[in-house]
């Protein structure tokens, strides 16, 4: 009820008894480390019993990206885009996005050479499936211009429906080729590309 003040006895009555959780034992699982959610399933209490006694002791929680293949959205580290291009998360790698994703046909033609792309390369896909990222299938220009030149000589712009059409169907093509990949690794862990 608004502006009724509780009682300190009433207080006293209404409170829970407080579950003691051992600092030690606490501290022990935090350094494994572990998620909040494991401690409390491992300790026998709730996860907020758990929380509120890290919060108290000042033990840092597990960040909540620490393991990302706990979140529910994980897909095993693969995305696509909208133009249909397959990215795969490598947060490690020097031509990351802010997100930690590299597209994957420039990870298979980095694998082929056994070098790290520069910025201005371009991998280009010979049967025009952006998804596609067989070896055989990539070809390496030396500069966007040079991928230009090679493949834009005698064609004609397509009209805009016709090209979202394509992209369209190429985002298809990729979502079907990530749930393949995710399929036969069985447990959504990211294999090689």
């Amino acid at each position: 009820m608004r502006g009724k003040k509780l009682s300190p006895d009433h207080v006293a009555k209404t409170r829970r008894p407080a579950i003691p959780v051992d600092e030690g034992i606490l501290r022990s699982l935090a350094a494994i480390p572990m998620s909040c959610r494991e401690i409390a399933g491992s300790m026998g209490v709730s996860e907020e019993t758990v929380r509120r006694r890290m919060r108290s002791l000042g033990i840092p929680r597990l960040p909540a990206k620490a393991r990302p293949e706990h979140n529910h959205f994980w897909r095993g580290g693969y995305a696509v885009d909208d133009a249909g291009y397959i990215l795969v998360k490598t947060p490690s790698h020097p031509n990351a996005t802010s997100l930690g994703y590299v597209r994957q046909h420039r990870l298979v033609m980095e694998q082929v050479l056994g070098r790290y792309l520069a910025p201005e390369e371009v991998v280009d896909h010979k049967n025009r499936d952006t998804s596609d990222n067989d070896p055989l299938n990539l070809q390496l220009f030396a500069s966007n211009a040079e991928h230009l030149r090679e493949n834009m000589t005698g064609t004609m712009n397509l009209p805009p429906g016709k090209r979202e059409t394509r992209r369209i169907e190429a985002v298809r093509r990729a979502r079907q080729r990530v749930a393949a990949i995710l399929a036969a690794s069985g447990n959504g862990a990211l294999p090689s590309p």
